[in-house]
């Protein structure tokens, strides 16, 4: 079974790597087309929405009908989309383009969520843990490789390149998951209400999550750092997050909701630390924890489910979440417009602390409610 889990991780990793792809090449493009923060926070935005509406159904469709069959339409359909960049001459067009790479790229998490959580059973939290990779390593290796392509041939080379690799991966995934045995035809469209109060959480925390990586490289060439020397430490939060998604799993398998709780209030201190302190030891630190929820939430996420519709409750937390991941990355480039880039940033720890809270209060009533 690990062949499987590494090539959907491979997979996962390349749709963070195409829809992190726009956040070290946000100075080029916003000068192409003169946008604002606002504008370039549209950018991110305009895939984030159809992926969160889409996460429900796909979860749905692939209790249904096979995860598989969902994951093999997901990869090649969002390579192709985002490969579509290269030929937009005009901003409404990347808009356009980044929303179809949106749709497709949304099929890929609840189905692959939901196949690894029941195939690993009481280790789910360690599997997920690694094909939790996917946001650090996508978003750690994509400023190396876009930025290079971008300065030698153009932004929208990038695009293309990047698709070449995640087909092949496609291709590899999809002669792989054939020994992969999998339940599918049985499947409820229905909610459990413990889930509710935890798809707050991830609404905020990845609100939170999305606005520190579509302007986190912005904000330290605002305090003078260099682009090039701004992107690398991009790719050292998210390289160094890789030990945090590992450990966020294995925490969580010990530890339960306790690790979840940990994990938001030690991003909200450490993103205040970042704006305090710019520079390669606070995004060493932040890396640690701020890629260690994904993993921890899933896994909670899939305990909050029945057998029969693990599917659509993977999709509908991730979808409320995406919600606030559509909403982060305008709203904190709203803030740097009006108030600058540390108040946004200080902001963004805020919605940390709140997600904290949320959890935190969900965990007091339950035990009101039982006594």
């Amino acid at each position: 079974m690990l062949v499987p889990l590494i090539l959907i991780t491979l997979g996962w990793i390349f749709n963070y790597a195409h829809r992190m792809a726009v956040s070290p090449l946000l100075p080029m493009i916003k000068a192409e087309f003169h946008l604002s923060n606002a504008q370039a926070g549209l950018l991110m935005t305009a895939l984030l929405l159809p992926y969160a509406l889409i996460q429900v159904p796909a979860g749905y469709l692939g209790d249904r009908f096979g995860r598989k069959r969902l994951l093999a339409l997901s990869i090649f359909g969002y390579s192709i989309s985002s490969a579509m960049l290269f030929f937009a001459s005009q901003y409404w067009e990347v808009l356009a383009f980044r929303a179809l790479y949106g749709f497709f790229s949304g099929l890929y998490y609840a189905p692959a969520t939901a196949l690894i959580a029941e195939t690993y059973g009481t280790r789910k939290g360690s599997a997920l843990g690694v094909f939790m990779l996917g946001p650090p390593v996508g978003s750690g290796i994509v400023p190396l490789l876009v930025v290079s392509v971008a300065l030698n041939l153009g932004w929208r080379y990038a695009f293309p390149i990047l698709a070449v690799m995640s087909l092949t991966v496609g291709v590899l995934l999809v002669i792989s998951l054939r020994t992969l045995e999998e339940r599918s035809g049985k499947a409820r469209l229905s909610i459990e209400v413990g889930s509710v109060n935890l798809a707050i959480a991830n609404f905020l925390a990845l609100m939170a999550f999305f606005g520190v990586l579509t302007f986190l490289v912005a904000f330290l060439t605002s305090t003078g750092m260099g682009v090039e020397k701004a992107s690398y430490l991009f790719s050292l939060l998210s390289l160094v997050g890789i030990a945090g998604s590992l450990t966020g799993g294995v925490l969580y398998d010990r530890l339960g909701r306790k690790a979840l709780e940990l994990a938001f209030l030690s991003n909200a201190l450490l993103i205040v630390l970042l704006v305090l302190k710019p520079g390669f030891l606070s995004a060493l630190v932040l890396g640690l924890t701020f890629y260690s929820v994904g993993p921890m939430v899933t896994a909670f996420t899939a305990e909050t489910a029945g057998k029969d519709n693990l599917g659509p409750v993977m999709g509908f937390v991730n979808m409320v979440g995406f919600f606030g991941a559509t909403v982060g990355p305008y709203f904190t480039g709203w803030l740097i417009d009006r108030l600058g880039y540390r108040e946004a940033f200080f902001a963004i720890a805020v919605l940390y602390a709140l997600a904290w809270s949320v959890i935190k209060g969900t965990k007091r009533a339950e035990k009101v409610s039982r006594t």
